[in-house]
């Protein structure tokens, strides 16, 4: 019996940390600092994104919803990375999902994700955003505040749509 409650909580677990578009809803926090070794080899640091909306993006490649939301976060990156968006992809290691960076950089490939990924080893990242699963994405300001968080998949027009929000009306 004991073990049957184990996994109905487990199961609860991975159906919360793989979710397929619940609220996540306004915020109005500090960004926390994302650095280190990016997927592709190189490093990121906040100067590389400070002053500029962002977009952060917690996935796994072995995350079904992850993959489903991709064509949608490719879309979104084609468009604002074009306008000086800065997107930070952070692969979500813990909770039973892999460090499998080589399946990471080919899910990376196949979607034409080119901003920078970090690996989210520890969770530490996970923690000091305080995402509840994944997929999650942030949208911050340009100060730096973490202003929208989309709790599951993203759906295509909504990481845009979100953007002009906190960019306002064009001149």
């Amino acid at each position: 019996m004991q073990r049957a409650a184990a996994l109905l909580a487990a199961s609860a677990v991975v159906l919360a940390a793989c979710g397929t578009g619940a609220a996540g809803g306004v915020l109005d926090a500090p960004m926390p600092a994302i650095s280190g070794p990016t997927l592709a080899g190189g490093q990121l640091s906040p100067s590389d994104y400070r002053g500029r909306f962002v977009v952060v993006n917690f996935w796994n490649p072995d995350c079904p919803p992850c993959r489903e939301e991709a064509p949608a976060i490719a879309a979104s990156w084609k468009v604002l990375g074009a306008r000086g968006v800065a997107f930070i992809g952070v692969m979500y290691v813990g909770g039973g999902w892999p460090d499998d960076q080589g399946g990471a950089r080919r899910f990376e490939a196949e979607f034409g994700l080119t901003y920078p990924t970090v690996v989210d080893e520890g969770s530490r990242l996970a923690r000091a955003f305080a995402i509840p699963g994944i997929p999650v994405t942030i949208v911050v300001d340009r100060s730096g505040r973490m202003r929208y968080r989309i709790v599951g998949r993203v759906h295509p027009g909504e990481v845009e749509a979100l953007v002009s929000k906190l960019a306002g009306p064009s001149p």
